[in-house]
């Protein structure tokens, strides 16, 4: 009788064993479509927006004119890209290249060693919540929260003209005759000097969220306990807060470095045809906008392939580095 009921039961357990198996290759069934249908975007996009784009730019900078018309013309213009750049063509457009060159790599020392620094500081002081750190947030933080449309107009405004507010800013403290430039913009010797300080503005707001949020991460029970000890603020950013920021400075180093061959938002927005003031990326813009797409593909990769040695270079470089900042 015990035997019989334990078959029975074994009878009646059996149905429940497969149900319970085929609902767990129903529910794999379901998580590799989900999974399927998550990556497929992404490899879409990779295909569409990265690898045919890329091929076709390649493709393009062998071709003169445009799309439509363009005929096979080998190296041409690549030749006339570098010979605008080493100055081999004395002419107004091939002098904007050079200046163009010159402008976009002084960026990448700009951004790393004024930039990356002044954000880690400031990023630091709203994170001790140092007096007057309501003040940072808010100058610091306005770059981020209106458009870049506005902002290039409000720095023109402020810095260019007789009546700009940093002119006359300028006479009320009587250093007009010290430094005498009133279109900042349109000097040459000031021009460029303008345009960094305003990427730098603009560029502290995005990385002091970055920064901010690995700063979040640092126990407070740490900083209590070595605050007991007698340790300073410059003791506890540099023994607790900047190893543990290292990951996140190295990778947004390289974004950095990565987009200084991408900048060109402000000059467009505050003047394109200001020699003083262009860049790489504009270049590319300016041989489009005239249809001139076979010179504008081949400054496309150039700056490709000048961006790729010097984020491949620089990633080795920080890579020694953080290897001998203990975590």
């Amino acid at each position: 009788m015990i035997r019989k009921q334990t078959d029975d039961r074994g009878e009646k357990l059996a149905p429940s064993f497969d149900k319970i198996s085929n609902g767990m290759r129903k529910k794999k069934r379901q998580d590799m479509i989900f999974a399927y249908a998550v990556l497929i975007f992404p490899v879409i996009h990779f295909i569409v927006f990265w690898l045919c784009m890329n091929v076709s730019t390649v493709f393009l900078s062998f071709r003169s004119g445009n799309m439509q018309v363009g005929e096979w013309n080998n190296f041409r213009n690549y030749t006339g890209a570098f010979r605008a750049i080493f100055g081999i063509d004395k002419n107004e457009g091939m002098i904007m290249n050079w200046r163009a060159l010159l402008n976009t790599l002084s960026l990448i020392p700009l951004s790393m060693f004024i930039n990356l620094p002044v954000t880690l500081v400031f990023s630091f002081a709203i994170f001790r919540k140092i007096k007057g750190y309501t003040i940072y947030q808010i100058v610091l933080f306005l770059p981020a929260m209106i458009s870049a449309t506005v902002l290039c107009f409000v720095f023109k405004m402020f810095i260019n003209g007789n009546q700009a507010v940093f002119n006359k800013l300028l006479e009320a403290m009587n250093l007009e005759k010290i430094i005498p430039a009133n279109n900042w913009l349109g000097d040459k010797h000031t021009a460029w000097p303008s345009m960094l300080v305003f990427s730098v503005w603009t560029g502290i707001s995005t990385n002091i969220i970055y920064f901010g949020s690995s700063m979040a991460r640092v126990p407070e029970s740490i900083i209590e306990s070595v605050q007991l000890d007698g340790a300073s603020e410059m003791t506890i950013f540099n023994k607790i807060v900047l190893p543990i920021l290292m990951p996140t400075i190295c990778t947004m180093s390289i974004s950095i470095v990565s987009g200084c061959f991408a900048w060109y938002m402000p000059s467009l927005l505050i003047d394109s045809n200001n020699q003083y003031i262009t860049s790489l990326a504009l270049i590319v813009i300016t041989n489009t906008k005239s249809n001139n797409i076979g010179l504008a593909s081949a400054w496309g990769v150039i700056i490709g392939v000048l961006g790729m040695i010097f984020i491949t270079v620089f990633r080795k470089v920080l890579s020694k580095f953080s290897e001998e900042v203990e975590f």
